[in-house]
């Protein structure tokens, strides 16, 4: 990767790689970072950041936006098209991220299906753990007032915040099981490799606080910015669905990169893919 003289921002023809698909059939481990491997606390708004740092930023928004609208397929395309971004960064191409590419759109499938399973398997498990007890509660409740409003209001007042809080803590717990999960399906690209359960443990014994921040913080910028893009012809809901991958596989790969300098496991990664460009740096100061 180099800058041009004159500065501008371009973009050269794939070229092959050395680590393409073909060049080594084996998986590798990747190397531990070093001491200026440049992740040592979350940097939440350097993620924000990473979004614009692309010259083209908006134009990736308005064609990203259109994946969002593909039926079943789009949440493969944005797992893949995310976590290729994490493997990028993480082989320390961090001066900014590849524009979404439909003739890519193969790739971005097969590589997303790892993470999607993943997320398809414990949605499916957990939603009779929160339906039941929801259902069970509602139901309750309406009993109580049918026998006595005034018993009725009171195991409202406690059963509410209860339940309330059950969930939140349902939630983090799911956030700290599926951030390693799919973290290690996305960049393994493996369904078995994703259940190594060991690994999942001691991630989330290094990582467990910096994960359930990121998640809320993704959860939090969701509930700001989409009724925002939904104000601009309700498209912009579905550029800001798309753009919010983005900031999300920057703080995957700090999340991952943190996790490696505080002396946890590589994650075995495939060869890239052949087809993959490669990025010129714009000629600013990289991010991360």
């Amino acid at each position: 990767m180099s800058v041009p003289e004159n500065g501008n921002h371009s973009w050269s023809e794939p070229a092959p790689n050395p680590t393409a698909a073909g060049a080594s059939p084996e998986i590798k481990p990747a190397a531990k970072p070093g001491k200026d491997a440049g992740v040592k606390r979350i940097e939440y708004l350097t993620s924000i950041r990473f979004l614009f740092s692309h010259p083209q930023w908006f134009k990736n928004l308005l064609l990203g936006g259109l994946c969002v609208l593909i039926p079943v397929l789009n949440q493969l395309l944005l797992f893949g098209y995310m976590y290729e971004i994490v493997e990028r960064l993480h082989r320390g191409e961090r001066g900014t991220y590849p524009l979404f590419d439909f003739s890519r759109f193969s790739t971005y499938i097969t590589r997303g299906v790892w993470p999607f399973l993943i997320a398809f398997i414990a949605q499916a498990i957990m939603q009779p753990a929160i339906q039941f007890p929801m259902q069970f509660g509602i139901f309750g409740l309406m009993a109580a007032f049918e026998a006595d409003e005034t018993t009725g209001a009171i195991a409202a007042a406690i059963g509410i915040p209860l339940a309330l809080f059950g969930l939140l803590a349902l939630t983090v717990a799911l956030t700290l099981v599926l951030t390693p999960l799919m973290l290690r399906a996305g960049l393994a690209q493996d369904f078995s490799q994703a259940f190594k359960f060991a690994w999942i443990k001691d991630f989330i014994r290094r990582m467990w606080l910096e994960a359930i921040l990121v998640n809320l913080f993704m959860i939090l910028a969701n509930m700001i910015l989409m009724p925002i893009g939904c104000l601009f012809f309700c498209y912009g809901g579905f550029m800001v669905a798309f753009g919010l991958t983005i900031p999300g596989a920057h703080l995957a790969w700090q999340l991952y990169e943190l996790y490696l300098a505080r002396g946890g496991e590589p994650i075995p990664l495939k060869p890239l893919p052949a087809d993959m460009p490669p990025i010129v740096l714009p000629p600013h100061k990289p991010l991360g």
